[in-house]
């Protein structure tokens, strides 16, 4: 499991970085495709995500 924090800043609910976790990711050219992605209560099968907007990737 991973956890991905994004560079940018939730201001609606707690004011820290977006963040989220998923199952695995893989690295295109530009860009990541994170798959089984949870946020909160939700489950998003793939998430594509610019390699600029992603502040950190760590193992858990």
């Amino acid at each position: 499991m991973y956890e991905v924090q994004m560079r940018y800043i939730d201001f609606e609910i707690n004011k820290s970085p977006f963040s989220f976790r998923c199952e695995k990711f893989n690295i295109r050219n530009n860009y990541y495709r994170f798959e089984n992605v949870f946020i909160d209560n939700f489950i998003i099968s793939y998430l594509e995500v610019n390699d600029e907007d992603i502040a950190l990737i760590k193992i858990n």
